[in-house]
């Protein structure tokens, strides 16, 4: 049976689908999706909003550092352009696995990763800009 993301660990206390996808980029052994992420106020880096966001979001990238396979299907619309004038992918709609097979979809299409190792979410340091 296939589990949720949230069972990853460092995955537990965000939100990837409210969270921005703003670039993916897919290499030989590598995966990465650079966030705007979601955090919930259980997470250790949840904080205020800044700059006029509606939640905390930090920045992310989600990276699979073990790739020995991987298919993209339907490599979807293209991307938006948010208020700001940054590329804006949609968000990760779904994020399964069982055994080292990983299934993430969203409106950039649908990416079946086979990897060694479980993926890792690294936050950006964001200084917060109040004393």
């Amino acid at each position: 049976m296939r589990a949720d993301y949230r069972s990853l660990p460092g995955f537990e206390d965000v939100q990837l689908e409210g969270s921005y996808v703003l670039g993916i980029e897919a290499r030989p052994g590598k995966l990465m999706f650079r966030l705007d992420l979601l955090l919930d106020p259980a997470h250790p880096d949840y904080g205020s909003p800044l700059g006029g966001d509606r939640a905390c979001f930090r920045p992310a990238v989600l990276c699979f550092d073990a790739v020995h396979g991987l298919t993209w299907f339907g490599q979807g619309d293209p991307p938006a352009r948010d208020a700001s004038g940054e590329i804006d992918y949609g968000c990760i709609d779904e994020f399964t696995w069982v055994a080292g097979d990983f299934a993430l979809v969203g409106d950039w299409g649908r990416i079946q990763v086979d990897s060694l190792q479980a993926p890792k979410l690294d936050l950006a340091v964001v200084h917060d800009p109040r004393p």
